[in-house]
Parts: C-alpha cells; structure tokens; sequence
C-alpha cells in the first residue's frame, strides 16, 4: 500500500515536471547543482571550524563519511530500482540505473545541512530547506521517488544529530588538548 501511494506520488510530480517545460527546466538545474552548492557549503564550513580551531570540525567530518557508508551499505542489501528502469519513462537527466533508496543526494543534502545546523542554526535552516528543494527535484526530474528521499533525509537527520550529541565535542581544539594534556 505505501509503495503504490509513492509511486502514485512520484507520478504526479514528475509529470508535473515533464509536462511544464520551465518547471522541468528549474528542477533539472537545481538536480544538477545541488551537489556541488553542498561540496561548496560543507569546505567553507570545514574551513571556518579549521580556521577557529573548532571541535566540531570533528563530527563535521565523521557524519557525511558516516552516511555516505550507511547508504551504501543499505543499497548493498537492498536495491529498489529506479522509477524510471521500474516504470519504463524518460528521466528528465540522465541517470545510472542502480539502486534507488536511500537516495543519496538527500542523503548527502541533509546530513551537511545538520552539520551545518549545529555550527549555525540560521544557517542550517537555509541548508535543510534547500536540502528540501534537492530531494525535491530529484522526484520531479523522475530519478527517485518520494519514499527514497523520506527515507534518506530521516537517516541523515538521525546521523548527523547522533554524531554530534555523541563526544563531548567542545569549544575549540586548543582548549581540548590542553584538557586531555593535562591528564
């Protein structure tokens, strides 16, 4: 039942897409930038911790890594095909056709948008919504379905939130291995 309302839903707003030329086009650009948008955010936020001698460049660094692996690991063990292979249409990008959920880019999108978040909240919030709008597209450009994306964005938002609440990640570097030097 869930998997025919998701593809019900896919449906919709992938022909949304196909059928409106400047939708299409705007979900096509935003599908195809949104990558590197995240590479960019995720260096400079690496950058500024690295710069302020921050600790959380630490978990900043472990929960991309660690979602990265999660979702390969999940696809190793489950693939769902694509929409497009499983429904036979035209994909307004071109795509592989390997495995589907979680998706990656949503994936990749909301654990940096949580990185991003925990260092600034103002931030953040631009970050998750536009992590939004890149789940977003990667439904109407017809490489994912809305399942595919619920479910990578959760386990991003889980791993990123867990990383960071779980080391005693301080202030700054500094005052840290001054702590553990004077042990």
């Amino acid at each position: 039942m869930l998997l025919r309302i998701d593809e019900i839903l896919f449906m919709n707003l992938f022909q949304l897409a196909d059928k409106n030329d400047g939708l299409g086009d705007l979900m096509v650009a935003i599908t195809n930038s949104s990558s590197r948008i995240f590479a960019i955010l995720y260096m400079v936020g690496i950058g500024i911790l690295l710069v302020k001698r921050k600790k959380t460049v630490v978990p900043f660094l472990i929960a991309p890594a660690t979602a990265f692996i999660t979702v390969h690991i999940i696809r190793f063990l489950y693939e769902r095909p694509r929409p497009f292979v499983a429904m036979d249409i035209d994909s307004l990008i071109y795509h592989d056709s390997n495995g589907s959920l979680p998706s990656m880019h949503a994936v990749s999108a909301f654990v940096i948008a949580v990185a991003i978040w925990h260092v600034n909240k103002r931030a953040g919030r631009w970050a998750l919504a536009l992590a939004g709008i890149t789940g977003l597209s990667r439904v109407m450009v017809g490489v994912h379905y809305p399942l595919d994306i619920l479910i990578g964005a959760v386990l991003a938002i889980i791993i990123g939130r867990t990383i960071f609440k779980a080391a005693p990640w301080g202030e700054n570097l500094k005052d840290y291995s001054e702590k553990i030097a004077s042990h």
